[in-house]
């Protein structure tokens, strides 16, 4: 069943067999075996040697292989595939590469030595054509024909030639066979020879066994006392180092409990900074309030100031130029009866215009007060939108403090878990390394007692076999006493030797307890290394964040100091307009009363205009 399988594999790998022949080479026999591998589109030839059981393979594909018989007008077909391969066949060889002198199989230019008289036959025996520039049809007949006979002798050459071959071959492994019978019978007597020779020597054996158990059982109580002791030593150096990590976390804890406190009085009295500098911005802005709402209201009793002076001066002026008129009237009653229906209309026309100025002069000023009344209210509500959204930056900024403390608390007891769950797998591993060991313990033990056991038991059978052959050894002793010497030399090198390895098991044991208290250490090493490396982390990372915090707050206060600067420059902004529109309404007013009075008004009245004018720009100043 295992050759079949086997050979099926073969042919997996290989391809199906589809030629077989027996070959001999430099005085060896070999079977070469053909495998057509039509899916790597290669042929492969095997060489197998009967003598070392050896296999050497050479692979050709398809291209090459049908390369090769270019010139061999009988091969060029390659239907004939058996002729290819006896013509392959006897031509491989072996080359010898490299300094050990690794055999390869090779194809040689020319047949091997096996063949070269039946192929210089078969040349010789071959007719010789003469070449042509043309042949006629009955010459390509008569070489047709001669091929085809000539493929038949050569068939049969190759057929003789395999016949012999094997002949050859069968009787070279008789030959091999009765040479394997002459070699088993020899091995059978020398192995009389040596079982007899065995049984004179028992008797010197059992006591150099008795010697040798003493002193395996002295070496072994030696070694247990040498085990015993070092893993005494190791318990301690393991308890030294549990409590120097216990120590060593304990300092940790204590330093980063201290770290966090000072941490935690330091964001209180950054808070309680922040909180005053809150405070003294409310007062500073509370007092400019309180200044803006007195200069308003400063301002509006100066403008009804000024109002009520521009009415009663305009009184007083209408007054006196009513009496100027009536004494006009007294001193010109005769102009005034010629002209008094032109008088009455062009007074009438005066009047007409004073009042249509007074009423655009109401108006404008109405429409100013509106106007300075609208612009309060958008002040009023722009610092009102100022406050609402510097509370919601102050809310949004307690929010984002109180997430980052519950962050940084619920970081805090994540790590508090993860430190607990690693303790935990540390005494796990503890107590399993204990078990481990004292499994492997109960393991030795129970080993040392069966090897013990088996050893009483082969003395048992040992002293049966001594007491059956007591009387052939009687016989033996004579023999056995020259080499009694030689004995004790043996036994002296067994001595020494069993030293040498009892001294080398005991360095072992040492080199794997060193080694393993390495590991520990170097593990131990890297645990510390870590997490000193992730305290480091959770300094950079909060350093980082107060950094943020610091960054975000001193942005603020360039945002607020940016804003009251556009303030400041929208108010002086609004104070040139101001300006500008009382310097403009003042010369309209001129240009105006400068048009009446070369309609023929009086000095008075453009006075009068002047005063009110006047009166006019200092109210709005």
């Amino acid at each position: 069943g295992m050759a079949t399988a086997n050979g099926a594999e073969e042919q997996e790998e290989g391809g199906p067999l589809v030629f077989q022949r027996g070959k001999k080479l430099n005085e060896e026999y070999y079977i070469v075996s053909v495998r057509d591998n039509t899916e790597g589109a290669c042929v492969k030839f095997s060489a197998y040697e009967l003598e070392t059981s050896e296999t050497y393979d050479l692979s050709y594909s398809y291209n090459d292989f049908d390369a090769l018989f270019k010139t061999h007008p009988e091969l060029v077909n390659p239907s004939n595939k058996e002729g290819r391969y006896d013509w392959f066949v006897d031509r491989l060889d072996f080359t010898s590469e490299g300094s050990g002198g690794v055999k390869r199989l090779t194809l040689a230019s020319e047949p091997t030595v096996e063949d070269e008289t039946h192929e210089s036959k078969a040349a010789i025996s071959s007719p010789k054509t003469k070449s042509k520039d043309r042949l006629t049809y009955a010459e390509r007949q008569r070489l047709r024909q001669e091929a085809d006979k000539l493929e038949e002798k050569r068939a049969g050459s190759i057929a003789m030639k395999s016949e012999k071959n094997r002949k050859a071959f069968v009787a070279e492994l008789q030959e091999k066979r009765k040479l394997e019978e002459l070699k088993a019978q020899s091995r059978k007597q020398r192995i009389d020879e040596e079982r007899a020779e065995r049984r004179e020597k028992a008797e010197m054996q059992k006591h150099i066994n008795e010697e040798r158990q003493k002193r395996y059982e002295e070496n072994d109580k030696k070694r247990e006392e040498r085990i015993m002791a070092l893993e005494g030593e190791r318990r301690k150096r393991d308890i030294h180092a549990i409590q120097d990590l216990v120590e060593a976390a304990n300092v940790k804890k204590a330093d980063m409990a201290q770290k966090l406190e000072n941490a935690r009085a330091r964001k209180k009295e950054e808070e309680m900074a922040m909180q005053a500098d809150m405070v003294a911005k409310k007062k500073f802005e509370t007092k400019i309030d309180g200044k803006r709402e007195g200069a308003i209201t400063e301002r509006r009793s100066r403008i009804n100031q000024a109002e009520k002076e521009y009415l009663n001066l305009r009184e007083r002026q209408i007054r006196s130029i009513e009496g100027e008129q009536l004494e006009k009237e007294a001193r010109k009653q005769n102009y005034l009866r010629e002209k008094a229906a032109q008088r009455a209309s062009q007074l009438r026309e005066k009047h007409e215009r004073i009042e249509a100025w007074e009423h655009s002069e109401d108006v404008r000023t109405q429409n100013n007060m509106k106007k300075e009344h609208a612009r309060n209210m958008l002040m009023l509500d722009h610092i009102e939108s100022l406050r609402q959204q510097f509370s919601q930056e102050q809310a949004m900024a307690t929010s984002r403090k109180q997430a980052a403390l519950e962050q940084r608390k619920d970081r805090e007891a994540k790590e508090a878990d993860e430190a607990a769950a690693e303790s935990k797998n540390k005494a796990q591993l503890d107590t399993k390394r204990q078990s481990n060991i004292s499994g492997r313990e109960s393991v030795r033990k129970d080993k040392n007692q069966d090897y013990c056991i088996k050893i009483r038991d082969m003395k048992t059978a040992q002293a049966l076999r001594t007491r059956e052959q007591a009387d052939q050894l009687e016989d033996a002793r004579e023999k056995t006493r020259n080499e009694k010497q030689r004995e004790r030399e043996f036994r002296t090198e067994q001595d020494y030797a069993a030293a040498q390895v009892d001294a080398q098991r005991e360095e072992n044991i040492r080199n794997k307890e060193l080694e393993r208290d390495r590991k520990f250490a170097s593990q131990i090493k890297e645990r510390k290394a870590q997490e000193t490396q992730q305290g480091i982390e959770l300094e950079a990372r909060k350093h980082q964040r107060r950094q943020q915090d610091k960054e975000s707050a001193q942005k603020h206060e360039q945002e607020d100091q940016q804003r009251k600067r556009q303030m400041a420059i929208l108010e002086d902004q609004r104070e040139q307009m101001i300006k500008q529109r009382a310097s403009e309404r003042n010369l309209r007013e001129k240009e105006r009363l400068q048009s009446n009075s070369k309609n023929g008004t009086d000095g008075q009245t453009a006075e009068a205009a002047d005063a009110a004018a006047a009166s006019t720009a200092e109210a709005s100043k």
